[in-house]
């Protein structure tokens, strides 16, 4: 499983038969094309990476590091910057526990791993594990305060539960950036956040065709709010599931739990 996804991340895999043998190729996919000159590795010895935010305009590269114990990837760790010489991320948060493990492709209940690797994200959805590590947008106070972080560690397991009045209920943190200002401290720190997003409707386009919106997401926090790159809340229960479909635009998305990641 290491090797496969960090093939997949750099890049080294362009069709299924290129999966290592362990993998259950016959049930696996790849769709889009790779974001080339976005991910790199930068340590030989742990998987660290560098990632460049798809907004050339911000000029801005932060780094993760997947963390493997003996039998899965057990979080992920994300940094504004990273010192080569001791392999140490710089200004880092850690992700929940995944304990994300290979499991078998069972056509009934659909387990496996479902990777996305883009120029705004990289996500893995696979059995009770929906986590991604993704590029926010820019707002008043992260251009104000150059060294704000522009990404983000998204838990979308635990995305509050969206009423159909589009009120949020049960709400938790679900999202963290690990390095940003804080006017309420006057300093840098790590900032939890919800996930907000407008409700999405369903919409009759005649001819018995039906419309499914979608809206953008966005991390809350301190006022001014971050863009969500590539994220979209759906309408309430409209797959069951993990879920691959194309848009209007014939782009690739994956969807649970209310949310539809853009693949292409």
């Amino acid at each position: 499983m290491k090797d496969d996804i960090n093939s997949i991340i750099l890049g080294n895999i362009a069709t299924v038969n290129d999966l290592s043998s362990g993998a259950d190729k016959v049930n696996s996919a790849m769709y889009g094309t790779y974001p080339a000159n976005i991910y790199a590795r930068v340590n030989a010895s742990t998987y660290t990476y560098s990632k460049a935010h798809n907004d050339s305009a911000t000029s801005k590269t932060h780094y993760f590091r997947l963390n493997y114990d003996t039998s899965t990837l057990a979080n992920v760790a994300l940094a504004q910057s990273y010192t080569s010489g001791t392999d140490t991320l710089v200004n880092s948060g850690v992700s929940a526990t995944l304990g994300l493990r290979p499991v078998g492709f069972n056509t009934f209940y659909q387990n496996g791993l479902d990777i996305i690797i883009s120029n705004k994200m990289i996500a893995i959805f696979g059995f009770g594990v929906l986590f991604s590590v993704g590029d926010l947008g820019h707002n008043s106070i992260s251009r104000t305060n150059a060294n704000s972080m522009l990404m983000s560690i998204n838990d979308f397991n635990s995305i509050p539960n969206w009423g159909p009045q589009g009120v949020t209920v049960n709400v938790s943190n679900t999202a963290t950036i690990p390095y940003t200002y804080l006017y309420s401290t006057g300093s840098y720190g790590s900032l939890g956040s919800t996930v907000e997003a407008s409700l999405a409707y369903r919409i009759a386009a005649g001819n018995g065709t039906t419309l499914i919106s979608e809206n953008p997401l966005f991390l809350m926090g301190q006022g001014p709010v971050h863009l969500m790159y590539g994220c979209f809340r759906l309408p309430t229960n409209t797959f069951s599931g993990t879920q691959l479909y194309r848009d209007a635009s014939n782009a690739y998305r994956l969807a649970n739990n209310d949310i539809s990641l853009l693949v292409d």
